[in-house]
């Protein structure tokens, strides 16, 4: 009896709601299971707050909160008007030529630096000035960008937000707001602001996330009637390289047997290889010349043989020895030089070429050569007192002092 007056009093509720209470009541539902399933799913925004947290504790050891995300599309011409000339612009390289920027508040690049300087962050004095950015502030910034970038591009569920974040890379510094809209030349830019908590509220910036919409994929043109698909570039020598078929064999090693052994084997004879380890594998052609040596094992449960890298002759056995001048080819450069001149005259007498070697065969040895001659030829020589005695008398006709001197001239003969 409970039982049937409660259905009969929820049939008399529903009974007494109005259409208009009955399309309510299914919106609200409605509405909060969408709100659920948002909460569950992996959006642009969640990405970038779960990635900056994780990647500044990894890789600076730094703790960082995400206090809130926010996009809009805007339009290229109107770009310029959001870029700071006292923040600083990084450019990133992206897919194509596709060009991003990736603009951070002063107070969030002094927080990164020093943390990755001093180790710690300090909060920003109050009055502080905003010092001119530097090449070094750029490159002390950009690896937590880029992987920001990159590892957020793979967590969004849509499609077209991982394409948005993929693919970029640090590129260049602008200086200044104008070099970076130079550089930015897509039609349409999507802008999230990001605003970073450092180190527990010691500091707090803004980074600001200029990216060009994925450019839409072109339509293939129809082929037309028993045409042949074009293929791809590259794909020609890819499938062309693949197709080739090589036939190797990996020999353990060689043994000799009489034909009328090898004629009397059967299943289960055993044969000694002498072997000891798979480090001597010769990987042998379909002629049978050894091309390779290798050493054979497995890979999951496959046959594998890890080939050695062969060096070539020219690399190790250097041609240095003279009966390698031959194959060379090389001038002979101990010949001496011939006179100027030498070879038009001897065209012009038909006289015939004479190697130096057979031009010099005549010429005797210096050491063969006798400078001395016969010494048994020459005569005795005199005992020096005689030839002492003669000298003194040969010239006593000399030492006249006692006689007038014009007597002396005339004994003299002058």
């Amino acid at each position: 009896m409970q039982q049937a007056g409660l259905r009969d009093a929820r049939q008399g509720m529903a009974a007494g709601m109005s259409a208009e209470q009955m399309t309510s009541l299914v919106q609200r539902k409605a509405r909060t299971g969408r709100d659920a399933q948002a909460a569950r799913a992996m959006s642009l925004g969640r990405a970038l707050r779960l990635t900056a947290a994780k990647q500044a504790d990894q890789m600076m050891k730094l703790a960082v909160s995400t206090l809130g995300v926010t996009r809009r599309s805007v339009a290229g011409e109107e770009v310029g008007g959001s870029l700071d000339k006292d923040w600083l612009i990084l450019l990133m390289d992206g897919p194509g030529t596709q060009v991003a920027a990736v603009v951070l508040e002063p107070a969030l690049v002094a927080g990164l630096i020093q943390q990755q300087t001093m180790g710690k962050v300090t909060a920003m004095p109050e009055g502080a000035v905003p010092r001119r950015h530097t090449a070094t502030d750029a490159a002390l910034c950009a690896p937590f960008v880029e992987a920001l970038l990159a590892r957020a591009a793979l967590l969004p569920e849509e499609v077209r937000d991982r394409l948005l974040l993929h693919g970029y890379r640090f590129g260049v510094w602008a200086e200044e707001p104008r070099k970076a809209q130079l550089a930015l030349e897509a039609p349409e830019y999507e802008m999230v602001e990001i605003t970073l908590d450092l180190a527990a509220g010691a500091r707090a910036g803004k980074m600001m996330l200029v990216l060009p919409h994925p450019a839409p994929a072109k339509p293939e043109l129809p082929a037309e009637e028993g045409a042949e698909p074009t293929p791809a570039k590259g794909e020609n020598l890819a499938r062309n390289v693949m197709g080739l078929h090589a036939e190797l064999t990996v020999a353990l090693t060689r043994i000799k047997l009489p034909l009328q052994r090898l004629r009397g084997l059967k299943t289960g004879d055993l044969l000694d290889l002498n072997l000891t380890t798979m480090a001597q594998a010769l990987v042998i052609d379909a002629s049978g010349r050894a091309i390779s040596r290798g050493t054979l094992g497995q890979i999951d449960g496959m046959r594998a043989v890890q080939v050695e890298q062969q060096k070539a002759a020219y690399q190790t056995e250097p041609r240095r020895r003279s009966g390698d001048r031959a194959d060379l080819d090389l001038p002979d450069v101990t010949a001496p030089p011939a006179p100027a001149g030498a070879d038009l005259r001897r065209k012009q007498d038909n006289v015939p070429a004479v190697a130096p070697a057979s031009a010099a065969a005549d010429v005797p040895k210096l050491s063969d050569v006798d400078i001395f001659g016969n010494l048994d030829d020459l005569p005795e020589l005199p005992d020096m007192e005689s030839a002492g005695a003669a000298a003194d008398a040969h010239m006593g006709g000399w030492d006249m002092p006692d006689k007038p001197e014009g007597e002396a001239k005339k004994q003299a003969g002058w």
